[in-house]
């Protein structure tokens, strides 16, 4: 066991230091790798020094996200003490769905569901742990389907078409988890969007009207809140106005950009959030806590409980509901994500996390800034938070980052953007240096 412990310590603290790695990305195709790392299963095990050996191949070849070459997706770097407590996690091994069983993690789940909620305008509000942005989304929707027809969860479907509305520029899950609840993926309705990204409101009412004359019940509105690509808020408090006026269920889908309500210039994005009915909230993004780690708040504390209730007397023996979160959580086994980001936040606290987002949004505004400079590059439309989207002249987004790739000098994603295909540029990494920003735009400009 020592022996095991010291090589995973080694292999840690490897990762750690290559956070600060400034050489070039190791990268080899699948067929190269399997040739150089044995990863078949087989019916005979092999010693523990050799799982260790090629555990430490296997860490090697793989992506880095803290890396200072990784700008490719909505989360990046590495929070230590939220780093420290999932390495505990994984060795404590409780699930989530009793204090019988789980103990002092259940009131830590509670601590840390309430300071989000409070932070998000949800003053009585609480929420549940969910596996990603995704099911969050699919929570939300659940929620405001029960709302809109009382009798769905006991009696399913009375036959009538059942609507939800989110901006073409919202997240893909919307679509996926209406395929999944059965009120059909093309009963979910994409609104256009304006000139910078948000969703369009007056698209939005003429939708909902429309469905409301032709029988539809109208389930919730999803409010973009950080797209994936721009980066940019949906008008939440305009998008109020209207599921207020039809008493629809409004979800915000804060998944990428919840955190910037830790900001006090970022949370002004949020103006309306108060009206909204539930929020999801990625802390595994721009927070920087180790994958998985999502949140579903709610602004009424019971409506959770009312719509995905249920119980079991072979589990639940003892203790009241609020610490047996398995009666109303997505999972019944689950796993502990949040003794991760409630060490983050007790290293950080709120002011902590204030200047973390504020370095973030300050190399934001440098690689905007870097790009105007350069007479080859130029920006879709200035970044409101920690996207930036650019084009260089003479150069194929889409060509140019797998060209990037494959030298080793940076992973970075494209994306569309009034159906021209750019670069998309993420800096959610607080660690980065302006130099190492600098070394982006040189290489990508080596390219013409």
């Amino acid at each position: 066991m020592d022996k095991m412990l010291s090589e995973l310590f080694e292999i840690a603290q490897e990762l750690l230091d290559g956070s600060q790695d400034t050489g070039r990305l190791e990268r080899l195709t699948p067929g190269e790798l399997v040739q150089r790392v044995p990863l078949g299963l087989g019916p005979k095990g092999v010693p523990m020094d050799q799982v260790l050996d090629r555990m430490r191949q296997v860490v090697r070849y793989t992506p880095k996200t803290s890396s200072p070459r990784f700008f490719n997706q909505l989360f990046a770097g590495c929070q230590q003490a939220a780093a420290a407590a999932e390495m505990l996690t994984g060795l404590l091994n409780v699930s989530m769905y009793t204090y019988k069983v789980a103990g002092p993690m259940i009131l830590i789940e509670n601590e840390v569901l309430g300071r989000m909620c409070r932070v998000a305008s949800f003053p009585d509000g609480f929420g549940i742990a969910v596996p990603g942005g995704s099911m969050a989304n699919l929570v939300a929707m659940v929620l405001g389907r029960n709302k809109a027809l009382p009798n769905m969860r006991a009696e399913g479907s009375d036959g009538r078409r059942m609507t939800f509305y989110v901006s073409k520029e919202g997240h893909y899950s919307i679509v996926k988890n209406a395929g999944i609840l059965g009120t059909g993926r093309d009963n979910v309705r994409p609104i256009d969007s304006d000139d910078r990204g948000r969703m369009c409101v007056r698209a939005l009412q003429a939708a909902i009207s429309k469905d409301i004359e032709e029988g539809a019940v109208p389930c919730a509105v999803v409010a973009t809140m950080g797209t994936t690509v721009l980066g940019e808020f949906d008008p939440l408090r305009e998008v109020a106005e209207v599921t207020r006026r039809h008493n629809i269920w409004l979800h915000a889908d804060g998944a990428y950009g919840g955190t910037m309500l830790l900001h006090p210039e970022g949370r002004k994005k949020f103006d309306g959030l108060e009206l909204a009915d539930s929020l999801t909230w990625d802390a595994h993004k721009a927070m920087g806590i180790p994958l998985m780690c999502s949140m579903l708040l709610t602004r009424d504390p019971h409506v959770i409980r009312e719509c995905m209730g249920e119980t079991a007397d072979y589990l639940f023996q003892g203790d009241e509901d609020l610490l047996n979160p398995g009666t109303r959580s997505l999972q019944c086994g689950r796993r502990n994500d949040t003794f991760k980001l409630w060490a983050a936040w007790l290293n950080l606290g709120d002011e902590g996390w204030a200047e973390r987002i504020g370095k973030q949004l300050h190399l934001a505004a440098y690689a905007a800034d870097r790009i105007r400079s350069e007479p080859r590059m130029s920006l879709c439309q200035d970044p409101v938070s920690t996207n930036i989207c650019f084009r260089v002249d003479g150069l194929a987004a889409d060509e140019a980052c797998t060209a990037l790739q494959e030298a080793g000098e940076a992973l970075i994603g494209h994306g569309t953007v009034r159906e021209e295909v750019v670069f998309r540029l993420v800096t959610v990494n607080p660690e980065l240096l302006e130099t190492q920003l600098d070394t982006l735009f040189e290489a990508i400009l080596r390219l013409l």
